[in-house]
């Protein structure tokens, strides 16, 4: 696998694949704490990290994967980021410094134009946080920058992620303009070195630990190398120590307007960055395998990036031996390199401790299912319907199964009753109907759309970009069905029957089960 940089995007080619990632690199110099507000440097950088999270939008229709960072600026989880990092996005998610996969993020508020997006992510917990500046930055100021990802450690040297610091320069105000009607609009000019894949980012006072600006854009140029002689031998992409940030008193003009704000402190983060705690091998080897396999999902399969993933899936139960999550991951990561036993193995053990995981559950059935191992399949889908009678990805390979087996009858009822089954968000139901209409069921993806639609339209612009897509694909959906509306009439079937409810006859819960 190697790495190729046409102007901001990262290009990873593997032998069976092909990934667009778009990236945005960071802002870089030199910086001194303050002693007078009592912040060390180190409570700088762990208050910077443990505040900074990595945000990865995905487009399951080109199959590519925008990475980017945010920071939380509330601590009920209140996260700016830039636009372009989730626009085009399907999908998006979010990796903090030490928790790993965090809750699936809720899009407040998008604008392409100031490149700012606000998401707000649901814990149990309160999430470490920076306050936005409410003076502005001044010439000269030291401050730092953070940001993920360093994707050539993660995938050359078998690194985890991490977020990373960098010491930087304020070196004043250049004007620019806005990405989409060209609004001339100030930025904060920073020098210093860079690292790719940092846009949205914050950048950091050095003496309050304070939020000047949002990271957005560096400048980059190709140098010609040459030979001993003296003769081009081709170009390399450089980096010029030139870098642009949103300023703070734009953010908070821009999160006014939309009605959000963040926590406001005066204090410097110090206190409380003594209180978040390092990460541990066990959460980066785990956050690592996560983010690995979710690349090698969406760029199908990709058998490089997988064994990067089982290494440290294999690395994590090292630390922690039998965690039954990990060994279910590490099962499905196995699965799609096609090492049928090996995850089978991965999966027994976790169903002793998991049985009723209806997840795993889903996992197991799928791979009986791909070794032509159908009773068995569908005994491991009926349970995970009985835990969960709405879960899309059984119900979806319950279908395909009874598709594969010539009854086409029962996988067109198992395909209606998805599409019966409320979708958790707009996000959920776009890619839903596009796994209904990659399995031929047409009106069954119209009518998930269709749904979506009718609530997203009391729900105003913020998800703009989802709603064009999603009336796209039905108006296309429409023209290609004589009747559409006669076709999905048939749209009021009960879940009762699939699975769920301990007393439904549909659910032979006394058939002998075969899954060994």
């Amino acid at each position: 696998m190697h790495l190729i940089a046409p102007r901001d995007t990262i290009t990873l080619a593997g032998p069976h694949s092909l990934l667009a990632v778009r990236t945005i690199l960071v802002c870089a110099g030199l910086f001194t704490a303050w002693p007078a507000w009592g912040l060390t440097t180190g409570d700088l950088y762990r208050s910077g990290k443990g505040a900074t999270a990595l945000v990865i939008g995905i487009d399951d229709e080109t199959h590519a994967l925008s990475f980017g960072s945010g920071v939380f600026i509330s601590q009920d989880g209140l996260l700016i980021t830039n636009a372009h990092v989730i626009h085009e996005a399907t999908r998006i998610m979010v990796y903090g410094a030490a928790d790993g996969p965090t809750p699936v993020p809720e899009i407040l508020a998008v604008d392409p134009d100031l490149d700012l997006a606000a998401l707000r992510l649901t814990y149990t917990h309160p999430v470490p946080y920076l306050s936005l500046a409410k003076e502005p930055a001044e010439e000269g100021m030291s401050a730092v920058t953070i940001g993920y990802p360093r994707l050539p450690d993660v995938l050359q040297t078998g690194l985890t992620i991490h977020p990373t610091v960098f010491p930087v320069t304020v070196s004043g105000e250049a004007m620019g303009q806005s990405r989409i009607a060209h609004k001339p609009l100030p930025f904060l000019h920073i020098t210093g070195l860079m690292n790719a894949g940092s846009s949205g980012g914050p950048l950091v006072d050095a003496a309050s630990g304070h939020i000047v600006g949002l990271m957005v854009h560096t400048v980059p140029y190709l140098e010609t190398a040459k030979n001993m002689q003296g003769e081009s031998i081709g170009r390399v992409m450089l980096r010029a120590g030139l870098s642009y940030c949103i300023p703070s008193a734009r953010i908070r003009e821009w999160l006014a307007a939309n009605h959000l704000s963040g926590d406001e402190s005066d204090e410097p983060p110090g206190r409380t960055a003594r209180a978040i705690p390092k990460p541990t091998a066990f959460d980066a080897h785990v956050a690592t395998a996560h983010l690995l396999q979710l690349m090698a999902d969406v760029i199908r399969k990709d058998p490089d990036l997988l064994d990067i993933a089982i290494r440290h899936y294999e690395s994590a139960l090292l630390v922690k031996s039998n965690r039954p999550d990990i060994l279910h991951d590490l099962g499905r990561a196995l699965a799609s390199k096609g090492n049928a036993d090996e995850a089978w193995a991965r999966y027994e053990l976790a169903l002793t401790l998991l049985p009723d995981d209806f997840k795993l559950l889903t996992d197991a059935g799928d791979l009986r299912r791909h070794q032509q191992q159908f009773d068995k399949a569908e005994v491991f889908y009926r349970k995970a319907l009985q835990q969960e009678p709405c879960y899309s990805p059984a119900l979806l390979s319950l279908g395909t199964m009874k598709s594969e087996q010539g009854d086409s009858r029962e996988a067109r009822r198992m395909f209606q009753v998805v599409a019966h089954c409320p979708s958790p968000s707009s996000l959920a139901a776009y890619q839903l109907g596009i796994e209904l209409e990659r399995r031929g069921e047409s009106t069954g993806a119209l009518a998930v759309w269709e749904q979506a639609l009718g609530r997203l339209s009391q729900q105003g612009p913020v998800e703009q970009d989802l709603i064009t897509r999603m009336r796209h694909r039905a108006s296309q959906l429409r023209s290609r069905l004589s009747t559409p509306s006669a076709q999905t009439d048939d749209f009021h079937l009960s879940i009762a029957g699939v699975g769920g409810a301990k007393d439904n006859p549909a659910i032979n819960t006394s058939r002998r089960d075969h899954t060994q």
